[in-house]
């Protein structure tokens, strides 16, 4: 009987000793799992912080991109480069200035390609160096052309008339993307800018909307001062707005900028396939770069919309997450990341055309 009594002791002790050890097993595990836990909504909060916290931002100069950009495109050697004073030792005047086409309301004719320059016979310099008087740089123009050459039509004799009038060296260029699907149009005027420099030699480019008319010969379309010091947008007051600014940090439309502006930015972004925030995205990077953009004055820069058919916003939603990327995506997204195909060039009576291939939207 002692010997049962004792079995019996023994049995309660190792399960005692059993359950003890169970207990404390049970916790270790419970810590493990709480701190796994705690773990895992640490990261999850940090990842979502980062989705509205903005990348911290290295100045691009410490990149060197400028140079970067001009050398990966072969920009250093200007000897063929149009200038303007080329340009005026090209054109020959009309004996009657004032005379204007019927059909386009243009003061004068172009060289092909697009160029034009205002020649003052009044200057009091031999002929032979009138030319060599002016300035090389003038004014590039860009246009994105997809699908609306109606509007393209109506819209370059009106502005051209006001580029002469305003006595620019310019030169007008006109870029169209080969594939039908979903346009880039940042990466459009990317590919424009790069070609454009290639061919002209300018000290600012303005990115014009190819269906807004401009309804004021003063707005300022040459590259003055003000336009070394900060980019301009001129598109500000438009008929379809009442002739008002839609928000404070619009900058699209109609865009004056310098080169070394555009350089310091890396351009545009060459992620927005389909329409819509590209500008946006410009503006966020000027702003981070510390370059303020101005409005031109509302009573000056007003232009008339013309009509056209309405565009696919279904890519809004991915170029919304895109916007909260934009900083961190500067130094890689932009000039230096071009990736295209020049399909053909042609140099037409008022404009050079640029019809490039660049690919397509893979997702």
């Amino acid at each position: 009987m002692a010997m049962v009594y004792e079995l019996i002791e023994r049995n309660k002790h190792f399960t005692s000793i059993g359950m003890c050890f169970g207990h404390k097993c049970t916790k270790v595990f419970l810590s493990i799992a709480i701190i796994f836990i705690l773990t895992f909504i640490i990261i999850t909060i940090s990842n979502l912080s980062n989705l509205h916290t903005p990348c911290k931002y290295i100045p691009l100069t410490k990149f060197n991109y400028t140079l970067e950009v001009l050398q990966k495109v072969n920009l250093m050697n200007t000897k063929d480069k149009q200038t303007c004073q080329t340009i005026c030792k090209q054109l020959k005047i009309p004996q009657n200035r004032r005379k204007a086409s019927q059909k386009t309301n243009i003061i004068s004719h172009h060289l092909i390609g697009g160029s034009w320059m205002f020649k003052d016979n009044r200057k009091s310099v031999n002929s032979g160096d009138l030319c060599n008087s002016y300035p090389k740089s003038g004014v590039a123009i860009l246009f994105v052309c997809n699908n609306r050459w109606k509007q393209l039509n109506k819209v370059l004799p009106n502005l051209i008339s006001i580029l002469q009038k305003q006595h620019l060296c310019y030169r007008i260029f006109v870029i169209e993307q080969e594939e039908t699907q979903l346009i880039n149009k940042a990466m459009l005027m990317n590919i424009g800018f790069i070609e454009a420099m290639k061919l002209f030699h300018f000290n600012c480019i303005i990115f014009h909307d190819t269906d807004l008319n401009p309804l004021n010969d003063r707005i300022p379309y040459g590259c003055d001062e003000q336009t070394a010091l900060t980019p301009v947008h001129l598109g500000v007051a438009l008929d379809t707005r009442n002739f008002t600014l839609l928000y404070d940090t619009l900058i699209g439309g109609v865009l004056k900028i310098s080169i070394e502006h555009f350089l310091t930015v890396n351009g545009y972004s060459n992620s927005y396939w389909g329409w819509g925030q590209e500008d946006d995205d410009m503006e966020i990077r000027l702003k981070t770069a510390g370059i303020q953009c101005i409005h031109a004055d509302e009573s000056i820069a007003r232009y008339q919309v013309i009509p056209h058919s309405r565009q696919s916003q279904s890519m809004v939603s991915e170029h919304v997450k895109l916007l909260k990327t934009a900083v961190c995506r500067m130094p890689y997204d932009g000039l230096t990341s071009l990736n295209y195909h020049i399909r053909s060039i042609k140099y037409k009576a008022y404009f050079t055309h640029i019809l490039v291939s660049i690919g397509s939207y893979t997702g």
